[in-house]
């Protein structure tokens, strides 16, 4: 085969495979949509599919949740003309808006949130977890500002790490409360050293820490 030859067969088959901006179809654009987390949509900036010439999808697959804007990477599959099965990906770029919790005035640090919080789509970007929900419990870490977007490490659960804690001890029908110390913990429980030292989590209930297996 001529280098020329050889040259239009390359350009034929990087034709067949030609990566251009388009539209989402709409079963892309619904993947995306079940990808997005509750009551999120998502909005399609750029969709940039990589398929074999004439390939005409019918379904789409996200493997991961959408947990911010950004580049989504997604799996095509379709038809070729006279029904063979052919498949494909695409990266698109979406733009993620989602209910989060705003500050409807200003909170001081330690100051409670509930009754100062009011839910606002607002877009999701990466490298920040925006608080979406709040229990009775939660105060604010830190001083935040009226019409500020609520991130995780803005709420606290309990007293801050370090201060003296009631601890409800259950075992069994047997019910003791002893002095502690709070210590960090993961969203919505709590956690805190007894006076010998040992370490037990539970849950906050009405400024007390309910601990049902120490």
């Amino acid at each position: 085969m001529s280098t020329l030859a050889t040259s239009a067969a390359w350009a034929l088959a990087s034709a067949a495979l030609a990566t251009a901006p388009a539209g989402a179809p709409p079963p892309v654009a619904e993947a995306l949509r079940r990808a997005a987390p509750a009551g999120g949509r998502v909005e399609v900036t750029e969709y940039r599919p990589t398929l074999p010439k004439g390939c005409a999808v019918d379904r789409a697959e996200v493997s991961s949740p959408i947990a911010a804007s950004g580049r989504v990477p997604v799996r095509l599959m379709g038809k070729l003309e006279g029904g063979r099965i052919c498949d494909g990906w695409a990266w698109a770029r979406v733009r993620l808006v989602a209910p989060v919790l705003v500050a409807s005035r200003a909170v001081r640090e330690g100051e409670p949130l509930a009754g100062a919080v009011a839910s606002e789509e607002r877009e999701l970007v990466p490298g920040r977890l925006s608080a979406t929900r709040l229990t009775p419990e939660a105060v604010a870490s830190r001083a935040v500002a009226a019409g500020q977007a609520l991130e995780e490490k803005d709420l606290r659960y309990g007293p801050a790490p370090g201060e003296p804690v009631i601890l409800v001890l259950e075992l069994g029908s047997l019910r003791v409360e002893e002095p502690g110390r709070a210590i960090p913990c993961l969203r919505d429980r709590g956690c805190a050293l007894t006076p010998t030292g040992k370490r037990v989590e539970g849950t906050w209930q009405g400024g007390r820490l309910l601990v049902s297996s120490p």
